[in-house]
């Protein structure tokens, strides 16, 4: 947002936008074979959970935040980067968070994120396959629609 706020200062400030992360992240020199190659550690965008999924999660929240939500969800495999990352910065935003999950092949890392995400509390939606995300997601925004109405038609 920085380098946009810069370049296009008008653009930048229509944007909604939530500052999480810590910009710029470190570019470091790496030695490979004898080559010297520069590695930016996007993994110190923030001290609570960092990486590259900070950057994006700034503009949906403003997103998010502009058009009057709440809640937000986090949508992934059960050990999904994003959905940690979402569930995990959505207070700083102003916003309770949800998690939208699917199953997927178990690793290290997946049954790591899967405990964080259910470490958090958050409401969790178990779907047995990723084919129903998009049936259970737009049921779940009707439902929200539909709540945030003062009267049926």
């Amino acid at each position: 947002m920085r380098a946009l706020a810069r370049s296009l200062p008008k653009l930048a400030a229509a944007l909604p936008w939530v500052e999480l992360g810590v910009w710029p992240t470190p570019l470091r020199p790496l030695s490979i074979a004898g080559r010297e190659v520069w590695v930016k550690h996007e993994g110190e965008s923030h001290p609570l959970y960092g990486g590259n999924k900070i950057r994006t999660l700034e503009a949906w929240f403003g997103h998010a935040r502009a058009r009057g939500a709440t809640k937000i969800w986090g949508i992934g495999a059960y050990g999904s980067n994003h959905v940690i990352a979402t569930i995990l910065h959505a207070e700083r935003a102003g916003l309770a968070a949800a998690a939208l999950l699917f199953p997927q092949p178990t690793s290290p890392w997946a049954v790591e994120n899967a405990g964080a995400i259910i470490d958090t509390r958050c409401e969790i939606v178990r779907l047995r396959s990723v084919v129903e995300v998009p049936f259970v997601g737009m049921a779940i925004a009707l439902v929200v629609y539909l709540a945030g109405r003062k009267h049926l038609p």
